[in-house]
């Protein structure tokens, strides 16, 4: 870039302050991003100009998110063999294939090409997923030569919104014992479909599974959604219920993305949860964001230094009036150290949104027992079978799960859960498992 371009954005300080007086409206409902925003865009139409030409310029260096098929109920083109080989590995469903929908669309070319407004609903109000009843499988069903059925729920959280869950136990559980849980905690932009990845995992261990919409997500009550902040009250709220309500003793968690920061949000003030998996937790949220902006300069786009810092202010502000949260908050590190439940971290070695490093991390402050695994992949990825087998030992270990009386249900020679058979709500991962992993801005 010459010297005339740079002579086009720069305006000082005082420019900012002076403009942003003459411009404030008096209403005190104003949202302050909006004000901000009125403030500077007369100074910044040149900016924007400057960066248009570059973007033209770099077009064919910077990633640039391609749009992708509808992803409602659309039919998998993929061979049997290649349905059988996702069946092995697990299979991600309908929820996974929306996990984190935002993480592409979370990028520096996505922020210049839409503005600052649409990236604040990308963090506090991502595209709801919308799902019927039908896709969490039947209500009833037999695997490995055991009956279980699902039982949906409602729990209405401390700020009088509704909770929709499910629990998948045995049809006739241990009257002499209380039941063993598993509560799934689902990404940004998903819900409990998500927990269908990992339910024959679960259930073969003798674990029985609860997953829940979190407040903004599915088709719980709520506008926002808070990255982890009052997701951990959604998840005491839930824990309780299963508690008090449903005969569950010993509980463990399982998040990924958002929600292995809701777990960790919480784990340092309920020191009774047996265990968690952690998979690709953020070490805090203004890192994360600070990562997008740089990785967006890698790609060839420039935005001056003093912009970039207005516009994480400018989100800051948004975010806390409309949802009323403090980004900076959500660090779920400053939790690491006072926290105690042992832990089975995972990373993704290509995950290019939420980075290895952030486990590494957080696993490094982690006070408690640990473990940390790293699998191939990248965020949205399926985990590999091994990676699920060790969930599950882990798992059983942390709940105390008599392994001798669940082997029946189990083919430890072909690994945990990879024996176990055909499971019905595979036929809604056949359905909707489609080329959506790499999600676009026209899908929201």
């Amino acid at each position: 870039m010459g010297n005339s371009e740079s002579r086009d954005i720069s305006f000082s300080g005082s420019d900012i302050s002076s403009f942003t007086r003459r411009s404030m409206p008096s209403q005190s409902n104003v949202d302050p991003f909006d004000v901000d925003m009125i403030s500077i865009r007369n100074k910044t139409r040149s900016a924007s100009t400057v960066i248009e030409r570059k973007v033209v310029a770099t077009k064919n260096r910077c990633y640039v998110p391609r749009p992708r098929p509808s992803r409602r109920y659309s039919s998998i083109s993929s061979s049997s063999s290649d349905e059988e080989t996702q069946r092995e590995r697990g299979g991600i469903e309908k929820g996974q294939e929306v996990i984190e929908e935002t993480s592409s669309q979370l990028s520096y070319w996505y922020l210049i090409k839409h503005g600052y407004t649409e990236l604040v609903h990308l963090i506090i109000r991502p595209p709801r997923t919308d799902y019927d009843l039908e896709d969490l499988g039947p209500m009833e069903f037999s695997f490995a030569g055991k009956v279980f059925i699902r039982e949906d729920f409602v729990v209405v959280n401390d700020r009088r919104q509704k909770l929709v869950c499910s629990h998948w136990r045995p049809a006739t559980p241990s009257m002499t014992q209380m039941m063993p849980c598993v509560v799934y905690l689902h990404g940004n932009s998903s819900c409990r479909l998500e927990a269908l990845g990992v339910l024959r995992t679960c259930l073969a261990a003798g674990l029985t599974v609860a997953a829940f919409d979190t407040a903004g997500c599915g088709k719980s009550d709520g506008e926002y959604i808070s990255l982890g902040y009052y997701e951990r009250d959604d998840l005491s709220d839930v824990v309780t219920h299963l508690r008090t309500k449903m005969n569950i003793g010993a509980v463990a968690l399982w998040g990924r993305s958002m929600g292995a920061a809701t777990a960790l949000l919480h784990a340092d003030r309920d020191p009774s949860i047996a265990g968690i998996v952690v998979d690709s937790a953020f070490a805090s949220l203004g890192q994360l964001v600070e990562e997008v902006v740089d990785r967006g300069r890698q790609e060839g786009l420039t935005l001056p230094g003093f912009l970039v810092k207005i516009v994480l202010k400018f989100i800051r502000s948004s975010v806390k009036k409309r949802a009323h949260f403090d980004l900076q908050r959500i660090s779920p590190i400053d939790h690491a150290a006072m926290s105690f439940v042992p832990v089975l971290f995972v990373a993704a070695e290509h995950d290019s949104f939420i980075a290895p490093h952030h486990s590494d991390q957080i696993f490094a402050a982690y006070g408690g027992d640990k473990n940390l695994v790293k699998v191939d992949g990248d965020h949205n990825s399926s985990r590999p079978q091994f990676l699920l087998d060790s969930a599950a030992i882990f798992l059983q270990t942390a709940l105390q799960v008599d392994t001798a009386a669940t082997a029946h249900m189990s083919n430890f020679a072909d690994g945990i859960t990879g024996g176990g058979g055909r499971v019905p709500w595979e036929s809604v991962i056949d359905r909707t498992l489609s080329l959506s992993m790499c999600s676009s801005p026209a899908s929201s």
